[in-house]
């Protein structure tokens, strides 16, 4: 029987919940069950946040989370609080690999740089802290398109076609991708530049964001791009710990 104790506000972070978690937009009847409520009584909550663009109903009558959450975590204060986070495991990435380690999100204008932390080797290289690029021109951003919901995908490969990209290549490299569970780039920032980069998780497999290793080209032979695979993997499970409201930060190393 479905719940009918829950305020209007718990019914709506309840559905924004399930939205989060799912792998995959969901039906009215699936989003119902999920969250156990009655069909109309989810329909009357999901309309006042499609109102507010919170949700979308795509053409098949399936909801997905919409552009104000995402604002929301695209904002500085976002920006700065998973970059205070995640500095403990980029730091043990940079020493581990002697590279450069950072973490990189998603957003509406391409993939957005949001902390990086530079090895000794490194110092002196600018990197590319805060700016924004294409996300197919990096290891980070082909992650991030990989393990992204499929309609945001459509949008950049969109923009891919119009920027002169070959999309059928770039679809079969994001299906390596996400079969892999890494990606390798080289040249797509600047020619003497390759990084790996490995997705950070979400409940539903949802891509919160990218750990990435980056170096110059002659430093990643393929022993380097396997050791860099495995020391942004752990620093990015270690990640998800902190992240996942059901992960204790105890367990989590950050040494």
């Amino acid at each position: 029987m479905a719940r009918t104790d829950r305020s209007a506000v718990a019914k709506a972070l309840d559905l924004l919940t399930a939205l989060a978690d799912a792998e995959s937009p969901l039906r009215l009847s699936e989003l119902a069950e999920r969250v156990d409520l009655h069909r109309a009584t989810a329909y009357r909550s999901l309309a006042e946040l499609i109102a507010r663009n919170f949700v979308v109903r795509d053409g098949n009558d399936r909801y997905m989370l919409g552009w104000a959450l995402l604002r929301m975590t695209q904002g500085p204060a976002a920006r700065h609080a998973l970059a205070d986070v995640a500095r403990p495991m980029l730091s043990r990435v940079a020493t581990d690999t002697e590279r450069i380690a950072g973490i990189e999100v998603l957003e509406e204008g391409g993939c957005r740089v949001i902390e990086t932390v530079r090895s000794e080797r490194y110092q002196r290289f600018l990197g590319f802290g805060g700016e924004v690029f294409d996300p197919w021109r990096s290891a980070s951003g082909l992650v991030l398109l990989a393990f992204s919901d499929p309609a945001r995908r459509e949008s950049f490969l969109e923009s891919a076609t119009e920027a002169g990209i070959d999309v059928p290549e770039l679809r079969a490299r994001l299906e390596d991708v996400r079969q892999a569970g890494y990606a390798f780039s080289s040249g797509g920032l600047d020619p003497l530049i390759a990084d790996v980069a490995v997705p950070v998780r979400g409940a539903g497999g949802h891509c919160r964001a990218a750990v990435s290793v980056t170096g110059f080209v002659q430093d990643f032979d393929s022993d380097a791009v396997a050791h860099a695979q495995r020391a942004a993997a752990d620093a990015a499970g270690d990640l998800e710990g902190l992240l996942d409201d059901n992960g204790p930060a105890s367990e989590v190393r950050v040494s």
